[in-house]
């Protein structure tokens, strides 16, 4: 065999076994330690989960579901009704902060629901915190007051690196001046659109299954940031992975570390 094929032969084989360089794509825990995921020891918005989270070596924040009451605090919650997974009734937002300071998740740990001023943001100065709001009241059949919310999350006093997750585009215009806003969109065409009409939002949450690679870069030429979720395997962590995006928020966070990590 001539030395210069060879010589090429040896190149492409190393090329091939080459592993890739994620290390630039940030990991962050859905609402925890993931969404609905059984084999979590916490249940998800819990304190407990966001704190192991938070501590897990290689975890670069978490995405957190707010919800406010009816007396304009800020609580952890994903679902639209508390009846599934708490021994409370009716919504978040129909409900007083008394009341809702009462209830557990209904998990075999039975966690107490928390309050967004319950955590630590000090203890955690490095890390990024993705705040998802939930504006819409399913009891009442409407939106709750944006005003009151900013207020809300304003009296707080968030870190810098909070930011803020947005899917109706009509609360834009309430935080954008105050807040890192990103918004979150299941279509990517749309999204498009509202970060054009909106260029001060800093990038785009999407499910990593409604967005390809080609997409993903399209929108980190622009400047912005692209954060995929929905991420509930490594095969799911891997595929997303390969859009090479600004960050993941999983649902597996162990899988997610050890695949950039290696």
């Amino acid at each position: 065999m001539p030395f210069r094929l060879l010589y090429f032969l040896v190149l492409l084989l190393l090329s091939c076994s080459k592993k890739e360089d994620f290390s630039e794509v940030q990991v962050i825990g859905h609402a925890g330690m993931g969404l609905e995921m059984p084999n979590s020891i916490f249940h998800d918005n819990s304190m407990e989960a966001i704190e192991l989270a938070l501590t897990i070596p290689g975890s670069n924040g978490v995405e957190i579901d707010v919800q406010m009451d009816l007396n304009g605090r800020l609580w952890l919650f994903h679902d639209e009704l508390l009846n599934e997974e708490t021994n409370g009734i009716n919504c978040i937002s129909s409900n007083t902060s008394e009341y809702l300071k009462t209830l557990r998740y209904s998990s075999l740990k039975q966690e107490k629901l928390a309050e967004l001023c319950q955590i630590p943001f000090h203890n955690f100065e490095d890390k990024s915190f993705f705040l998802d709001l939930k504006t819409w009241n399913k009891c009442a059949e409407s939106s709750v007051s944006a005003e009151d919310f900013k207020a809300a999350l304003l009296a707080i006093n968030l870190p810098n690196k909070c930011n803020i997750i947005l899917s109706d585009p009509s609360w834009i215009p309430f935080f954008i001046d105050e807040f890192n806003v990103y918004f979150a969109s299941d279509d990517f065409q749309n999204a498009k659109i509202i970060l054009t009409e909106e260029p001060m939002i800093k990038g785009l949450i999407i499910r990593s299954a409604a967005i390809n690679k080609l997409q993903a870069n399209e929108i980190i030429a622009q400047n912005k940031k692209i954060y995929l979720f929905e991420i509930r395997s490594p095969k799911g962590v891997k595929s997303a992975l390969q859009k090479r995006p600004s960050g993941i928020i999983s649902d597996d966070l162990r899988a997610a570390i050890s695949a950039v990590s290696n």
